[in-house]
């Protein structure tokens, strides 16, 4: 594209024009760029997206193919959308494809927690607290959790006593926030205390989609949407239990005992703030996710009748005993309905900065690229889940043979490579236990003809939550 062919070419992705004109070519790169729309000045297609990201991106699938560009203001993210192309990103171990890109800086200034490592300083923090992810520390605070989440759902058969209609997906969160923090500080904070908690880490996860320009632009002004003021109050808390931790005599079951107890092989423990990051990353990623999967899976679970009876049957099978760590075994089916509804979920783009010039598919991709895997695409692409890709059907992960038939990395819903999902097996201890707990003490009925939208500013819960009326297990079904 030229001035003369187009006025405002200077406006379309200007850090990129920049980047190439000072960047002189190496030799034989003469891969073209993607395909992709060529959107408006200054704003590139960033109306059409914002009006259903997810619809817009299949469509650009569907036109352009498994590698195209998507141009917003400023720049242009590429999208790539096979899971071949996926594994070449993911595949690197030194972050050629970085998780956190330009902003490796902040580890400097925050503190290094996994998230913010790439290549032999990764590996080796991972190496350091992967105990605290192990099947030895998940069976023990699984007790507290699965209590906590008894105690908890206790207090929801007042819903079930007078009809009243619920959010399923707001109590939930009130469920998994206090478990998760009873396995990761023992003592339980107070509910205001939780309450800002939770504010704060939604804050800062809303903050980290403001690249792709979908959610309304991080608050400035003091207050509740400030990512900098919630940060510095995450910060001052984790800090105080940690400082409380280490005047104690007492050694814990949990998950910040496990993290103060890591050593590296020298014998050196994590440094104070990196175990601060570390600590405000795992509270992150422990529960807020894991609620909004949930409430996915239970908003689509009754549209499978059959999957849903043999879900109570899976769990009546446990004879309304309070599950146990060692009963995850025979939960398979409620893990497979929990991996359905992250399937359906499925995020809108998982990000990664290209750190080296390549070429993906015969396409060039720049050294600063901004690359955009659609993890909600790819888990609904007929190529790889079939003519019915848009129902609900566990029994894609149930049965072995299926699962296998699909390439690996067309299901992302904890990431893939090196940066996987530190915590996974932690969330599948959580939605199998709730789901298990849920349904020995009700049953969820749905408004009739309602189903699950996506919020195009905040991607990973269901808008405007899951209505929902509870009624009682009757006695003599638990």
């Amino acid at each position: 594209m030229t001035a003369s062919q187009d006025t405002f070419w200077i406006t379309r992705n200007p850090v990129g024009r920049a980047r190439d004109a000072l960047r002189s070519r190496r030799q034989g790169d003469d891969a073209p760029r993607p395909p992709g729309p060529r959107g408006r000045p200054f704003v590139g297609v960033l109306p059409e997206l914002k009006a259903d990201p997810f619809a817009y991106l299949r469509h650009l699938g569907g036109v352009y193919g498994d590698v195209f560009r998507l141009p917003l203001p400023l720049y242009d993210v590429v999208i790539v959308n096979n899971p071949e192309h996926v594994r070449h990103i993911m595949k690197h171990r030194n972050g050629e494809y970085s998780l956190v890109g330009p902003v490796s800086w902040a580890k400097y200034v925050l503190g290094a927690s996994m998230q913010l490592l790439e290549g032999a300083d990764f590996r080796q923090r991972r190496k350091l607290l992967s105990p605290m992810m192990g099947r030895g520390q998940l069976a023990k605070v699984a007790t507290p959790i699965a209590d906590e989440f008894a105690n908890r759902l206790a207090k929801w058969a007042r819903f079930a006593d007078t009809g009243e209609p619920i959010d399923l997906q707001h109590e939930i969160n009130g469920v998994v926030i206090p478990a998760f923090m009873r396995a990761m500080f023992t003592k339980q904070p107070s509910d205001d205390v939780l309450e800002r908690l939770d504010i704060d880490i939604r804050t800062l996860m809303a903050s980290a989609s403001s690249p792709l320009f979908l959610g309304p632009p991080p608050r400035l002004l003091p207050g509740d949407g400030n990512p900098v003021q919630a940060w510095l109050r995450m910060r001052r808390w984790v800090m105080q239990q940690i400082e409380e931790r280490l005047t104690e005599s007492t050694s814990y079951d949990d998950l910040l005992q496990a993290l103060l107890d890591a050593r590296y092989e020298d014998g050196t423990p994590i440094s104070r703030r990196d175990a601060i990051t570390e600590a405000i990353m795992l509270i992150g990623g422990g529960y807020e996710t894991v609620v909004a999967a949930l409430a996915w899976t239970l908003a689509f679970l009754p549209q499978n009748p059959e999957a849903q009876q043999r879900l109570y049957d899976e769990i009546d099978a446990l004879e309304a005993a309070t599950p146990s760590y060692d009963d995850l075994d025979r939960l398979q089916w409620a893990k497979a309905c929990f991996d359905e509804g992250q399937r359906l979920q499925g995020l809108l783009l998982q990000p990664r900065f290209a750190m080296i010039d390549d070429t993906i598919a015969g396409y060039r991709i720049r050294r600063g690229n901004l690359i955009g895997i659609p993890i909600y695409n790819l888990q609904r692409d007929p190529r790889w889940w079939g003519p019915d890709a848009d129902r609900y059907e566990p029994m894609r992960f149930y049965d072995k043979e299926i699962a296998a038939a699909r390439p690996n990395l067309a299901y992302l819903p904890f990431g893939a490579g090196p940066h996987r999902c530190f915590g996974a097996a932690m969330g599948y201890l959580e939605a199998q236990f709730l789901l298990a707990q849920i349904f020995q003490r009700f049953r969820i009925q749905l408004p009739p003809g309602w189903t699950p939208q996506h919020d195009s500013a905040v991607v990973w819960p269901v808008k405007g939550g899951v209505p929902a009326v509870l009624t009682k297990v009757p006695a003599r079904a638990k």
